[in-house]
């Protein structure tokens, strides 16, 4: 009988949806704060777990604790140290292939410089792919409750990176901040060759709306998260002509019984969208890296082995590498699956 736990924990993977910031883990942002002489709100590692109850609402609250965490990056070789970090914990993961959020604009605001915020992570994933084998695509986001004009500002500043940085994304507070508020920022993003993305979060009052402007305004080729998506069929329908993929983070907090929205994950899974599961901020969520992730959603829900397989091919045919970077790894992945699976069947 096949051991889906072990299953899953080898099995090849490629993750769409993480933001750098996202990434530290307790012990780290003890460490940076100390060293950056940063006052920080939480004494030790209990306490920093404990803020991760986010009460409702849930999203406002978690931006709150996540831009406390991100607080304490205050030079380039934080950001090398972040990177290596990850990387390093995406090679215990089995994880080949990653494309990692990065918000500029706060750190900017903190004092750093882009080109120092770009050679920070350039340094940590030159050295974590030389050292684990693992290969970074980056998605420069625009935080929405900022101006359009200060989003277009960052595509400047960006203009001499332009071969590191792989795609433009939209997060942070989504309420009356509306994706069509930065049209001429994705216009001329898309304009300068850089795929695009967008956070439609889970339950937002303008959800179906934003959802639907990202698709036919702003043109994605991926939207993060997206659940209410299912919401409306137009919106299911369109999607599906356009082949839009969508990062779903289906995570929780300690005081979760089990992963949330498995529901609505299965019916999109069900529905042919080309979905994906991913673990957001696997530092600030009970929920963890992929590996934890992916097995408490398997368990759940259940799903078999060839659905796992599949939900790992989604992410690896939603992703931004080069078609032949994509063969390699489908390659992989399937020779996993039947060797595996054959063999235990």
């Amino acid at each position: 009988m096949l051991d889906m736990k072990s299953f899953i924990r080898n099995m090849p993977k490629v993750e769409l949806h993480l933001h750098l910031e996202g990434t530290i883990e307790p012990k780290m942002l003890l460490q940076l704060a100390e060293r950056n002489n940063v006052e920080f709100p939480y004494s030790n590692e209990k306490d920093v777990i404990a803020a991760q109850n986010y009460g409702e609402p849930a999203l406002e609250n978690f931006l709150e604790y996540h831009f406390n965490c991100q607080n304490i990056i205050r030079t380039e070789t934080d950001l090398y140290d972040i990177t290596l970090a990850f990387l390093a914990r995406c090679k215990e993961e089995n994880i080949r292939h990653v494309e990692l959020m990065f918000d500029p604009q706060s750190h900017m605001d903190r004092g750093l410089s882009f080109d120092e915020i770009i050679r920070g992570i350039q340094r940590g994933r030159l050295e974590g792919r030389k050292r684990f084998g693992v290969s970074v695509c980056l998605i420069m986001c625009a935080m929405r409750d900022y101006s359009e004009k200060r989003a277009l500002e960052l595509l400047e500043l960006a203009k001499p990176y332009k071969s590191l940085i792989t795609g433009i994304g939209l997060d942070s507070v989504e309420h009356e901040n509306p994706p069509k508020k930065h049209l001429k920022f994705f216009l001329k993003a898309q304009q300068q060759g850089y795929r695009l993305t967008a956070h439609c979060d889970c339950d937002q009052q303008e959800s179906t709306e934003n959802i639907a402007q990202c698709m036919n305004l702003l043109q994605v080729d991926r939207i993060d998260h997206g659940v209410n998506i299912l919401d409306k069929n137009e919106l299911v329908s369109n999607a599906l002509n356009k082949k839009i993929c969508f990062t779903m983070c289906p995570t929780w907090r300690p005081s979760d019984n089990e992963p949330r929205r498995l529901d609505r994950l299965r019916k999109m899974f069900d529905l042919d969208l080309l979905v994906t599961i991913n673990t957001d901020d696997p530092a600030q969520f009970a929920s963890g890296y992929l590996c934890n992730t992916l097995i408490e959603v398997q368990k759940n829900t259940p799903y078999t082995a060839l659905e796992m397989v599949r939900f790992m091919r989604n992410a690896i045919n939603g992703s931004w590498l080069e078609d032949q970077e994509k063969a390699g790894l489908l390659n992989e992945l399937n020779n996993y699956a039947l060797t595996r699976i054959v063999i235990n069947e």
